[in-house]
């Protein structure tokens, strides 16, 4: 990840056509391609576009994955209160960067992401500042430490207004509801242009009452009293892709890859919560970037980390329900004993 992204664009020189020189039609055909082009530049359309390339997908690895199976299954017997159906894990070994193994434990099963969403939230801006649609200043960086470090629902709520041009709380009408909705829905068309299809990120994150528009918009605009089938949604294989994408640092580009993981790092010894959490099962001298989630009945986490020896790797654990005991933190560390070793 600390590296510098470099990228080159080379262009295939013109080759030179002959023709017979007939009427003039040569000439004729260089003035209307010359009108062409100048016309094509002056609509904005030959501007040049550059793009880092996503890294590889990864692949299932049947290796890993009984690594994973065993790990899993150890810990469960371990947390008598904790069923299988609960958890939701994936792990994506980054050894070898351009061939990624891939290991899940109902990993493609959706559920709601709480405050990991906001790591989608983090991305998403930092692409629109790189297209020029927003800017990064000291008031938005400071939403975003918010929203990312303590996690602030209230900074949520402005950085989401902040990409999506929206904002206020009362019912619409079906037209301006259609709006509102597309306005919202861009951060899921930025992750479809990623290849990332099972994550729903266009809800703010509530702490207090959530207003009649909001409520409007996870009814997916049906009547009042319907339910919420708009609600935001992840799955732990996609949110461990996306963070496979931030380490490349193809998820924007380098310099804005950077800043997210400051805005990620985790050290239990300035965080004590994430004691029982990826952070917490790593060996000393490790890095680690992820976005914890929680509420009454989730216990998530998402993240990046970088052991002693170099080894890279991401693991997603989800949690559903009330349980709130250390299996997300011996999970990490049966994870990282066993890259320390192989």
């Amino acid at each position: 990840m600390w590296h510098t992204f470099t990228s080159s664009l080379t262009f295939s020189p013109f080759k030179s056509i002959g023709c017979p020189y007939r009427n003039g039609q040569l000439m004729m055909g260089i003035i209307l391609f010359i009108f062409l082009l100048s016309s094509t530049c002056l609509s904005g359309d030959c501007s040049e576009k550059k793009s880092i390339p996503l890294p590889p997908q990864p692949i299932v690895s049947e290796q890993l994955q009984n690594v994973l199976d065993q790990i899993v299954a150890g810990n469960l017997k371990k947390q008598p209160g904790l069923a299988a159906d609960q958890v939701h894990l994936a792990l994506i070994d980054l050894k070898n960067p351009e061939k990624p193994r891939l290991a899940q434990y109902n990993g493609n099963e959706p559920v709601y992401p709480s405050s990991v969403i906001k790591m989608i939230y983090m991305g998403y801006v930092y692409h629109l500042a790189k297209a020029g649609a927003c800017k990064i200043t000291p008031q938005v960086q400071r939403k975003l430490y918010q929203m990312i470090h303590p996690s602030s629902n209230v900074a949520t709520g402005w950085i989401v207004d902040l990409w999506s041009g929206t904002s206020g709380g009362n019912l619409r009408s079906p037209e301006a509801y259609e709006e509102f909705s597309a306005k919202r829905n861009g951060c899921n068309d930025w992750l479809r242009s990623l290849g990332i299809e099972d994550i729903n990120a266009c809800q703010k994150t509530w702490g207090s009452p959530i207003p009649p528009g909001e409520k409007q918009f996870l009814r997916s605009g049906t009547p009042p009293g319907g339910p919420w089938v708009n609600r935001n949604s992840m799955t732990a294989v996609a949110a461990a892709r996306f963070l496979q994408i931030l380490e490349s640092d193809a998820l924007v580009d380098s310099d804005s890859c950077n800043a997210m993981y400051k805005l990620m790092v985790r050290d239990v010894r300035n965080q004590s919560y994430q004691r029982m959490r990826i952070a917490g099962g790593t060996p000393r001298g490790s890095k680690v970037f992820s976005k914890t989630g929680t509420t009454s009945d989730t216990f998530h986490d998402a993240g990046i980390v970088v052991l002693p020896n170099g080894r890279t790797f991401v693991l997603t654990v989800f949690i559903t329900g009330r349980y709130r005991g250390n299996f997300i933190r011996n999970v990490s560390r049966d994870v990282c004993n066993y890259f320390m070793k192989h």
